[in-house]
């Protein structure tokens, strides 16, 4: 039986079978009626003040372009629109302007079609909520609207074209993008997440392209918005436009973890400090004894992402996901007259065995050089340093240079 017969089939039972492609006649004489073909506005039903208001666990089937002609559309408990196709299947309301489109408090199930609207969405729901979407377009909408507190916000292969101003609000566990584009408006933030957002478990983009041009913004994050430590994802995300990309959290802010993207900088985790010059002691009281190097080191911003040093000679790992690193120390110290001085990482306060080198001191004060590697595990919160000790007697140790490196190698 082709399409065109079961639809037909389906019509005769009251726009409502059972989902099944070789519906026979004891299908049509028994019907389940859940499903709702929709050619023209009435099959939604009759509008009250300008509201259809949708049933709820019912789907509706949209099947052409369905123009509400300044009415909307207002969805019940788990509510389904889904069409055949986002080319040739749409929902619009030509006159309907600043009022939303469709509006839901509860989870939404939407499959491939196109909403044209001047406001598209009003959804706002409760933690227990969802939204899994695939194949849905927005194209032409002025606003394509917003989405509070949601447990879910899922898109698959969904397009924003020609559209903008996307508003994720209040408090939502995960907003996932998946092989996704994204084409904003001239002047306008295609996706804004504002200072009020509580993004309890990630915001993700992913295999995914966002263009903006004309002054506008591709992503608008207020530096104030709540997001897990790096979980503001952009993973193989294609900018492009020439206009801003990513505004408000940067890709050096801990929360961000931007990596295989292209026209933007992706994130890097590496820490490094220095120390030039220095002429504090580290003060040795006992021989064969390890000591924290003592010096003022200073942090570089420029290239540190997700390290922090909270003191002198600590670089504090800030990322939340555990990663291998090479920590590389190049450094000058001068001690006692032929004393043997031992150089190494330490992790939490522990050397790092592997990574001791030694060297005999001049006796004249002149400043050897030296160098120092480890591979690491580090988890939030650990943290590195460098240490020193003097195998032959108790002579204080100057470390007089440092350039400390620690780079993810995954």
């Amino acid at each position: 039986m082709s399409i065109q017969d079961n639809i037909a089939a389906w019509r005769r039972v009251s726009l409502g079978a059972r989902l099944d492609l070789d519906i026979d006649q004891d299908d049509v004489d028994q019907p389940t009626p859940f499903v709702t073909f929709v050619d023209a506005p009435e099959d939604f039903g009759t509008p009250a003040g300008g509201v259809y208001t949708l049933e709820a666990n019912h789907t509706y089937w949209i099947t052409n372009t369905v123009d509400l002609a300044g009415a909307r559309l207002v969805c019940g408990q788990n509510t389904t629109i889904r069409g055949f196709s986002s080319e040739n299947c749409r929902i619009k309301s030509t006159g309907l302007v600043g009022t939303a489109l469709i509006t839901s408090v509860y989870t939404l199930p939407m499959l491939n079609l196109t909403i044209e609207a001047d406001v598209a969405l009003d959804l706002q729901a409760d933690a227990d909520q969802a939204l899994d979407w695939n194949g849905v377009n927005f194209t032409d909408c002025a606003t394509v609207g917003t989405i509070a507190d949601f447990s879910n916000v899922i898109w698959v292969n969904c397009g924003v074209l020609n559209s903008a101003n996307l508003t994720f609000d209040g408090t939502i566990g995960t907003v996932g993008f998946d092989g996704c584009i994204f084409v904003g408006l001239a002047g306008q933030s295609t996706i804004i997440l504002p200072a009020t957002l509580n993004c309890t478990r990630r915001f993700r983009i992913i295999y995914s392209a966002v263009i903006s041009f004309g002054g506008a913004t591709g992503i608008n994050a207020d530096a104030s918005a709540t997001i897990p430590v790096e979980s503001f994802i952009f993973d193989t995300v294609s900018f492009s436009g020439g206009a801003t990309y990513i505004s408000g959290i940067a890709r050096d802010d801990d929360r961000s973890l931007w990596v295989s993207n292209t026209g933007i900088t992706n994130t890097a985790t590496t820490g490094v400090m220095t120390m030039q010059g220095n002429a504090t002691a580290t003060t040795v009281s006992a021989v064969d004894t390890d000591y924290v190097a003592a010096g003022t080191t200073i942090l570089d911003s420029t290239v540190t992402q997700k390290f922090s040093m909270p003191q002198s000679n600590r670089l504090t790992y800030d990322g939340a996901i555990n990663r291998q690193f090479r920590c590389t120390a190049m450094l000058t110290l001068t001690a006692g007259n032929n004393n043997q001085i031992g150089v190494y990482w330490g992790k939490n306060g522990t050397p790092i065995a592997n990574s001791e080198m030694y060297a005999t001191m001049d006796g004249n004060g002149r400043r050897e050089n030296m160098a120092i590697q480890a591979i690491v595990e580090l988890a939030d919160g650990d943290y590195m340093e460098v240490f020193v000790k003097n195998t032959t007697g108790a002579t204080d140790i100057t470390l007089n240079d440092l350039n400390a490196v620690i780079e993810a190698l995954n």
